[in-house]
C-alpha cells in the first residue's frame, strides 16, 4: 500500500491541540481523509536566533551553545491573527498546519492554543525524529525565515505556491479571500521535487542586511563603535583644518 503523502511529509502522528500525542496523520490529511488545500504555517512565538539556526539548518543541537535569551517574533505576531480569520472564512476548502520552531514545550502550547484549530506537526523538540522530520520539511521547502505560509493540493500533496504569505495579507474581504482559494485550486500543481521556490520568500537589499545584523546583534555595536570612531576623527580633522587656516 502507497505511503500517504501527509504521513512522508510531516511524520506518522499529527497533532490537532496542545499536549496531546496526536493522532495519525493519514486521518486528518491527504487522499479522502484531507481538505482540498493543506497549508504549512512556518511560525514560533518567540525567536531565539541560535536555536532557530541549529533547528532548521543544522544536524546537531550541539554544533554551538544557543543563545539564553528569546526575542519576540513581530511578523509571527501580526500575521498570525490574519492568517486565522483567513482560515475561519476558508475552513470548509483548507487546512492549516503549523511548524513550530519553538524550543521548549511551554512556548509552544502557549502559542499553539492562540492557534487553534489548526493542527501542528510535532514540535522538534519533542524528539530526535521530530527534530529530523522538522529540519527536513524547511530543508524541502527552502524556508529562509518566518513567517512564512506554503500551500499545497490537499489531494495530491503537490506544490502549488509559496507566496501565500503575501497573498493572505492582501486578501482583506470575504470576497477577496474565496477569490484567493479559487485561484489556488485553478493553479497546476507540480510535484514538490520539480517545483521553484523563492516566490513568496524574496528579499530585498535593505531587508538582508537588516537581517544580517538581526542574526548578529554583536555587530551592531560594533557597527556602532566605528561609526563613533570615524565622527570623533572627522571632527578632529575639522578643527585641525579650522586651526591650520587661523595659522
Amino acid at each position: 500500500m502507497a505511503t500517504n503523502w501527509a504521513t512522508e511529509l510531516f511524520g506518522p502522528k499529527i497533532l490537532t491541540k496542545p499536549k496531546t500525542t496526536g493522532l495519525p496523520t493519514e486521518s486528518r490529511l491527504g487522499g479522502k481523509s484531507g481538505k482540498k488545500l493543506v497549508a504549512l504555517y512556518f511560525s514560533a512565538s518567540c525567536m531565539n536566533i541560535d536555536a532557530l539556526r541549529l533547528i532548521l539548518f543544522t544536524s546537531s543541537f550541539k554544533l554551538r551553545p544557543p543563545l539564553r535569551h528569546h526575542h519576540r517574533c513581530p511578523p509571527c505576531k501580526g500575521f498570525s491573527p490574519m492568517l486565522l480569520d483567513f482560515h475561519n472564512s476558508c475552513k470548509d476548502d483548507l487546512d492549516i498546519v503549523f511548524v513550530s520552531s519553538d524550543r521548549d514545550e511551554k512556548s509552544f502550547s502557549d502559542y499553539y492554543q492562540k492557534l487553534m484549530p489548526f493542527l501542528a506537526t510535532m514540535p522538534a523538540f519533542n524528539s530526535e525524529e521530530a527534530r529530523q522530520q522538522h529540519m527536513k520539511l524547511a530543508d524541502t521547502f527552502q524556508i529562509k525565515g518566518i513567517p512564512s505560509v506554503i500551500v499545497l493540493d490537499g489531494k495530491t500533496g503537490n506544490f502549488i505556491t509559496d507566496n501565500a504569505r503575501i497573498e493572505i495579507m492582501k486578501a482583506t474581504d470575504e470576497e477577496s479571500k474565496k477569490a484567493l482559494i479559487a485561484s489556488w485550486l485553478e493553479k497546476e500543481a507540480v510535484p514538490i521535487d520539480e517545483a521553484e521556490f523563492g516566490t513568496g520568500q524574496s528579499q530585498t537589499l535593505l531587508k538582508k542586511v537588516f537581517m544580517f545584523f538581526v542574526n548578529r546583534p554583536v555587530y551592531v555595536f560594533g557597527l556602532y563603535y566605528l561609526i563613533k570612531q570615524g565622527l570623533k576623527y572627522l571632527d578632529a580633522l575639522g578643527r585641525d583644518e579650522i586651526e591650520g587656516g587661523e595659522l
